[in-house]
């Protein structure tokens, strides 16, 4: 009866290990964002590593899958996944708890140097073509603005490639993504682009899924270690 009890307790206690080991893992999906999500020589990129060291510092694990954005979206939006990172919007809040900022940058219209455009408002952009990538929180006021050509993909980096083959005007991109784009994948071009205008500031959150275990606790926990 003694032996019965002790196998007992060893493997009670060596599921309760398990479970513990297995609620400190954080199942991230992400959409290639360079450079704040890379494909090179393994997973990394600047929120990466902020996830990774802040998350190290409360003693999670991380496991990383790279998606195309939407089904990144919907994978979180639907629990397969704990979280994204994302922009924050409010629409977004019924499906995330969102965390502490961990960086920003600035959404501009990147451009050839030789198209002369200065932006004074929303209406001043009607003669020109714009990519946009589909299920972005951009400003309502630009979602709204139904009388401009927008011209929507699904990566940032379709854009690019539209850019500099003349089949779109402007693109609508984070600055420091469309930098890296140029210097890194069309090194002879750089130089040739600049931007016109900031269209807004963003700031990218960890966006933890409402429908992952134990969701507040991970968030809490997540900004505990940012401020590590």
């Amino acid at each position: 009866m003694a032996y019965f009890k002790n196998l007992v307790f060893v493997v009670l206690t060596l599921v309760a290990l398990n479970c513990q080991a297995t609620d400190k893992l954080f199942h991230l999906v992400a959409g290639v964002y360079p450079p704040y999500t890379i494909e090179e020589d393994g997973i990394k990129g600047l929120n990466i590593e902020i996830i990774k060291a802040a998350f190290s510092a409360v003693g999670y694990r991380v496991k990383i899958e790279l998606l195309p954005f939407a089904r990144a979206m919907h994978y979180a939006k639907n629990g397969k996944a704990d979280g994204l990172i994302i922009w924050h919007n409010k629409e977004r809040e019924q499906w995330f708890h969102f965390s502490s900022v961990i960086s920003e940058s600035d959404l501009v219209f990147y451009k050839f140097k030789r198209l002369k455009f200065d932006f004074n408002s929303l209406q001043s952009l009607m003669p020109y073509s714009i990519g946009t990538v589909a299920n972005y929180a951009y400003l309502p006021s630009f979602l709204a603005a139904d009388y401009l050509k927008k011209d929507v993909v699904g990566t940032d980096r379709q854009n690019i490639n539209k850019l500099i083959l003349g089949r779109i005007d402007i693109a609508l991109i984070d600055k420091r993504m469309a930098n890296y784009m140029i210097k890194n994948e069309h090194p002879l071009l750089d130089g040739k682009f600049d931007w016109s205008a900031v269209l807004q500031n963003e700031k990218y959150y960890l966006a933890v899924s409402k429908k992952s275990s134990n969701y507040q606790r991970k968030i809490t926990d997540f900004n505990f270690g940012l401020q590590k």
